[in-house]
């Protein structure tokens, strides 16, 4: 972290490609809907928003030899459904209990304290990330619903066989089928990661974030939003003279600070005008 040489302030950390890499944060898909560019064309988005997104902890991992940022999103209001170690966590960094928690790798001076929160102002209209989110489970799928294969003839002579994948291997050499070959298995239900999608609009009111395009998964699913990397190796995530909120943006102040909170596991009365 920058510090100051005791002749004046602390300097402001600075974002630099190549060198800088900030949080991300959890938000939730509400759904899609359309705007309109500045040509006056139609443009698909999918509506992300953001709730209760906080710092849990920073922490450097010795193996990895890198900084992480641990993040939650949702308050669980219902602490007996959150397990003990984890509801003990929750107690040591005083933040609230939260439904969905991940970490993001970060440079050593984007390190944020326990309770800071993380708001849609946290990235810029114009820029591009990488969202990673679940697809949808589509259950046990044959070959040609999984894979797009062909199928078989629909008639000369094939009978109940239309839909299946046909040869799976060769003869007695090499004797096997090789590992990964494409056949009929469970299909969705896994993480997927969409690169490059840009941020068309951002709501402060609602904490809300409009990236252009399709993501996978259903309504109400938790999603992971990064700055885009791929982009980031040309300069490119970013656009053109935009002031990058780094380590985060500062529009609105933590709303949990030392002193001021009162701890979500204490068996005392709230006070009414806390």
């Amino acid at each position: 972290m920058p510090m100051s040489d005791g002749t004046g302030p602390t300097p402001k950390a600075a974002f630099s490609y190549g060198t800088s890499r900030r949080t991300g944060l959890v938000a939730l898909k509400k759904g899609m809907t359309s705007l309109f560019d500045e040509w006056g064309q139609m443009v698909p988005v999918t509506i992300l928003q953001v709730v209760d997104c906080q710092v849990i902890r920073s922490r450097f991992h010795a193996g990895a030899g890198k900084y992480y940022v641990e993040v939650g999103a949702v308050n669980q209001n219902r602490a007996h459904r959150v397990p003990k170690p984890l509801l003990f966590h929750f107690r040591k960094h005083r933040v609230p209990p939260k439904m969905m928690v991940t970490e993001f790798p970060v440079s050593p001076d984007a390190c944020l304290p326990s309770g800071v929160e993380l708001p849609a102002a946290h990235f810029v209209a114009g820029q591009f990330v990488d969202v990673r989110s679940k697809t949808i489970g589509k259950g046990f799928q044959g070959p040609m619903k999984r894979w797009g294969f062909g199928g078989l003839p629909a008639s000369h002579g094939t009978s109940v066989s239309h839909r299946s994948l046909g040869s799976i291997g060769q003869c007695q050499d090499p004797g096997k089928v090789w590992p990964g070959k494409k056949m009929a298995g469970r299909m969705g239900g896994v993480f997927r990661t969409t690169q490059n999608l840009k941020v068309l609009k951002i709501d402060n009111v609602h904490n809300l974030i409009y990236v252009k395009g399709g993501l996978p998964g259903v309504d109400d699913a938790y999603v992971s939003i990064t700055d885009s990397i791929k982009k980031g190796w040309f300069k490119q995530t970013f656009p053109e003279g935009a002031e990058v909120p780094y380590p985060r943006s500062w529009a609105t102040q933590p709303s949990c600070r030392a002193g001021t909170v009162r701890d979500p596991f204490s068996r005392q009365p709230r006070d009414p005008d806390a």
